[in-house]
């Protein structure tokens, strides 16, 4: 394979990541996560990602998840 053919593969290649990788970010502003309330202080949050447990106490909340880092700010918020 020559050099310019290898730039071009190279260069197709980035573009189809930042593509995907746009497209994969614009999906997790439609996402929305609702709060239900298990008992006195356990509730858990739904949404596309799954299900994530949320214990709160006197001295904070203490949450279990699997990581799903996009949508840390709306899990925050809910």
């Amino acid at each position: 394979m020559n050099l310019r053919r290898a730039s071009l593969l190279c260069l197709s290649l980035c573009l189809l990541v930042l593509s995907y990788s746009s497209a994969y970010s614009q999906e997790f502003d439609k996402v929305e996560i609702t709060t239900i309330k298990l008992s006195e202080n356990i509730y858990m949050l739904q949404g596309a990602g799954g299900n994530i447990g949320v214990c709160v106490g006197d001295d904070g909340v203490f949450i279990i998840d699997d990581q799903f880092a996009p949508l840390t700010a709306k899990i925050k918020s809910a």
